[in-house]
């Protein structure tokens, strides 16, 4: 279970200086398309910081062709905790409302600025937790032991303001924040897919997946995740999917999910944007934005994997 604690910074649980804690915030503007990803992995025994201010549009098969990127992985590792603090590039992450709320800043002072609010629309959903997790006690990954040893996903709705090269955005969307502790080697990450789909009434899916390796085409199972419904959530039991790739980029996926009730719900996506990410030297991701629809229903999210 998540308590307000789980908000500050954790004690490393070895002097392995691979050992991080990393947030996590997602938002977007579905009109241009644009998609924006604000990413803070910290290194306590190692004290430094990694920052990674990605914005996307459109599609590409290299990292330094994205419409902007501001990843540094050597910032001074802050004063202060983790519910309030600043970065030497700019960013500032505040908790307003401990696990629920945030404020995060960020302006480089050339082409970027970010203004916004993140309200929670649930509990952090706690993956080691099987209250919430039906697949807490049987997950079988590379990550869940060991970068995601405490690990929290949760959907909520991100209002302000977005500016990029002098041209500002009104932000109003319902997207994912998720919040890691754990031993994390920068070469851990592989077959592995986070992924979240927001849809216009009030249901958000959000799901890790494992990727056959035999075949990146094939979401074989889902690790952890769960469908909100207004203030209700059910974790998901399993889930299966097929997608249409460009090399590594999405193009459409076809998913079906099945929570706890026994609900089944199928939704397919079509990329609205695509590229890759790199938030550090060794792992090269697929970040895309897609449009989804749920039997009707649109809905709009973003998908993150690593396929190696």
């Amino acid at each position: 279970m998540i308590t307000e604690q789980d908000m500050y910074f954790h004690a490393p649980t070895s002097d392995d200086h691979y050992w991080a804690e990393t947030n996590y915030f997602g938002f977007y503007v579905p009109e241009e398309p644009l998609h924006v990803n604000v990413y803070v992995l910290t290194r306590q025994n190692a004290g430094v910081v990694l920052s990674s201010i990605t914005v996307t549009d459109g599609f590409s098969n290299s990292p330094h062709l994205v419409r902007y990127s501001n990843n540094q992985v050597h910032l001074p590792f802050p004063k202060s905790n983790f519910d309030d603090y600043q970065l030497a590039n700019g960013l500032a992450i505040k908790c307003t409302k401990p696990v629920m709320d945030y404020n995060i800043t960020f302006n480089d002072n050339r082409r970027v600025a970010i203004d916004v609010k993140y309200t929670g629309l649930m509990a952090p959903y706690d993956i080691h937790d099987p209250d919430m997790d039906p697949l807490a006690a049987t997950a079988d990954d590379n990550v869940s032991k060991t970068a995601y040893a405490g690990h929290w996903d949760q959907s909520g709705r991100v209002t302000g303001t977005f500016t990029l090269d002098g041209k500002s955005y009104d932000i109003d969307c319902v997207s994912s924040m998720d919040h890691s502790w754990g031993e994390r080697k920068e070469d851990q990450f592989a077959n592995f897919c986070w992924l979240n789909a927001n849809f216009d009434n009030d249901v958000s899916i959000h799901c890790i997946w494992a990727i056959n390796p035999e075949d990146f085409t094939d979401y074989c199972t889902i690790v952890h995740g769960y469908v909100r419904e207004g203030d209700q959530v059910y974790g998901l039991t399993k889930g299966h999917g097929k997608l249409r790739r460009n090399g590594l980029l999405h193009q459409f996926m076809d998913l079906e999910v099945e929570d706890k009730r026994g609900t089944v719900h199928r939704f397919t996506g079509s990329a609205m944007t695509s590229n890759p990410w790199q938030p550090w030297p060794f792992v090269y991701a697929t970040q895309s934005f897609l449009r989804w629809d749920l039997g009707g229903i649109t809905g709009w999210g973003e998908v993150q994997d690593v396929s190696m």
